[in-house]
């Protein structure tokens, strides 16, 4: 008699547990034959969707959540926001422009080797007031050598303003280059307040300067913002009597309060030059320092023209404020000379530091103060606009002296404002600044500014 063992008998649950443990093993590494699923690495094999809320927007790993200010961060900021609201409107209108214009002259464009050969093309220079010079630029890659470029320029304004410009660098960006300048600069409406701290801005006259400076620089270091140069040079000045402007100096001033009054001085130059900087990005640093350095001596050609010395000290330090793209900018210029002694210690006037170019006043006029000495301070706070074009706000002091011991901190002519910085090259900026001082409100365009 046979017995049949039922399949719900004590086997079943045997059978059961191992369906539970080989059905995964099957379904994951596939069947064999044709009911074999793709596999990991197949071309057939889809990753498994997954289902998500209906709602985009909730928090979760799509969404984070708000990020709020820290009270003690709202009342640092607060005063700044409320000082520099107005301004932050006309950076906002800017923003908007260079938003529809700034992709087709701001994005960056792929580099191409330079082209050997002549190109010639526009040249456009700002000078003071209705100053605006037009000329030709000619470059010359590749005379004599394939590392050398050569640069001149020559403009000229309605108010017969000549300004010719020459620039060759032979051997870059090798470690060891030699450069050289020339600047031709005649110019009929020179301004004069007279020399010293407490120049009077209505004490205005005009004269004629003509200036001839050629210079040769061999270079040690590949890049122009670590680089060391021995430097030597000659330099003319010629002072006359001016036109296109009135008054003339010669109706304001007697000839005893200006040294070498119509009268021309030449000097051989030789010194040290250096620039040492630590830069996150040299367009538009946000991070680092840099420091430049000027040291010549100047001798006479004739017995009666000047010996001495002169230098310019400058530093800046860039620091980030809460974030990367929000910096504070502070520049400090230190420049003078100092007579040498010989057949005259007069310095003639109009070789005397004055805050002009690198060192202008913000909020006063180009040339406005003048002596043996100039001091100037400055703090930035810059924030972005578009990519290297930044909006700032500014703060400015500034004083001259006959020596080191008679600046005074309550002396100083000091000036606020804001204004736009666009990063060109390593070396120049354009930048547009509206400075208020006790003089009144100046609009300063820079197109080739070091800063």
């Amino acid at each position: 008699m046979s017995q049949t063992t039922s399949k719900t008998g004590p086997r079943a649950p045997i059978r059961a547990l191992l369906a539970l443990l080989v059905g995964p093993v099957v379904l994951l590494f596939g069947a064999s034959g044709a009911e074999a699923q793709p596999r990991f690495g197949d071309s057939t094999w889809v990753a498994p969707g997954a289902m998500f809320e209906a709602d985009s927007t909730a928090d979760g790993p799509r969404v984070a959540p708000r990020d709020h200010e820290r009270g003690w961060e709202t009342v640092v900021r607060t005063p700044f926001r409320v000082v520099f609201f107005p301004l932050r409107l006309v950076a906002t209108g800017f923003e908007a422009g260079v938003g529809h214009f700034g992709p087709r002259f701001l994005d960056p464009k792929p580099k191409h080797p330079p082209k050997r050969g002549l190109s010639v093309g526009p040249s456009v220079a700002m000078g003071t007031g209705t100053d605006i010079r037009l000329g030709p630029a000619f470059t010359y890659i590749g005379l004599p050598t394939a590392n050398t470029k050569l640069r001149a320029t020559a403009t000229w304004s309605l108010q017969d303003h000549r300004h010719i410009k020459f620039r060759e660098s032979l051997l870059t960006p090798r470690p060891v280059s030699v450069l050289v300048a020339a600047d031709y600069d005649f110019k009929p409406t020179r301004r004069f307040y007279g020399i010293g701290n407490d120049a009077l801005k209505t004490n205005l006259g005009y004269y004629l300067l003509e200036s001839t400076i050629a210079e040769a620089a061999l270079a040690f270091g590949r890049s122009p913002l670590r680089q060391v140069r021995l430097v030597a040079g000659y330099s003319s000045m010629s002072p006359r009597r001016g036109y296109n402007r009135t008054p003339l100096v010669e109706e304001v001033f007697p000839p005893t309060s200006m040294p070498f009054y119509h009268r021309g001085s030449d000097n051989l130059l030789y010194g040290v030059t250096a620039d040492l900087a630590s830069l996150d990005d040299p367009l538009d640093p946000s991070t680092g320092a840099h420091g430049h350095i000027e040291v010549r001596r100047a001798v006479g050609v004739r017995s009666s023209d000047p010996d001495y010395s002169q230098w310019l000290l400058e530093g800046r330090t860039y620091v980030p404020v809460f974030a990367k793209h929000r910096v504070l900018v502070l520049r400090g210029v230190y420049t003078g000379l100092k007579p040498r002694g010989g057949a005259t210690t007069d310095i003639p006037f109009y070789r005397l530091p004055q805050s002009e170019g690198p060192a202008h006043f913000a909020g006063y006029n180009s040339g406005r103060f003048r002596d043996r000495q100039l001091m100037l301070a400055r703090a930035e706070y810059r924030w972005p606009i578009v990519r290297r074009l930044n909006a700032l706000a500014l703060f400015e002091m500034g004083e001259v002296a006959p020596n080191s011991s008679s600046f005074r901190l309550r002396s100083t002519h000091n000036s606020y404002g804001g204004g736009l910085r666009l990063g060109l090259s390593d070396e120049s900026a354009f930048r547009l600044e509206m400075a208020q001082s006790v003089e009144g409100f100046h609009l300063v365009l820079e197109l080739g500014s070091t800063f």
